[in-house]
């Protein structure tokens, strides 16, 4: 019986040494350079019977995929401006810094404008989701403006 004291002592001996030899975790090696945000500053401007543009607020670090989007201006449930393309999708717009409404069409920097129902082709870049857009329905659907034509 005295062996087992002795071996059970031993034993509990060995895995207290083992604990304290084993590297402790200490705090997460912190880095000297701030990651970069991948955000997308904005802000909602609306028109008088409110209906609501997301334009850029600032500069964008957000990822963009350079596209065309083809459709008409619309506004959705929320009052935000879409465009609804061919196949029945809706992509909520984002519109360069300094757009404007104009009465109810918006006013773009470059001098052009656009009116609910119009047909538009825009060129652009899709951008990722923006939660802090969450007003507008297709929050998870953008689509950044930079030049708009409107079709006849």
């Amino acid at each position: 019986m005295t062996h087992r004291a002795a071996f059970g002592i031993a034993a509990v001996i060995a895995l207290l040494l083992s604990a304290c030899s084993a590297p402790q975790a200490g705090p997460a090696p912190t880095s000297a350079v701030p990651s970069v945000q991948e955000e997308m500053p904005t802000a909602v401007v609306q028109s008088a019977e409110g209906k609501k543009a997301v334009v850029h607020a600032g500069v964008s670090f957000a990822p963009e995929e350079s596209g065309q989007l083809v459709g008409r201006l619309a506004a959705d449930g929320a009052g935000c401006l879409v465009v609804r393309t061919g196949d029945g999708r809706s992509t909520t717009l984002v519109f360069p810094a300094g757009t404007v409404f104009n009465g109810e069409a918006l006013a773009l920097p470059d001098g052009s404008s656009l009116s609910d129902g119009a047909k538009v082709t825009l060129d652009g870049a899709r951008v990722p989701a923006d939660e802090k857009l969450s007003v507008c329905p297709n929050y998870f659907r953008l689509f950044s403006v930079v030049t708009a034509t409107v079709d006849p």
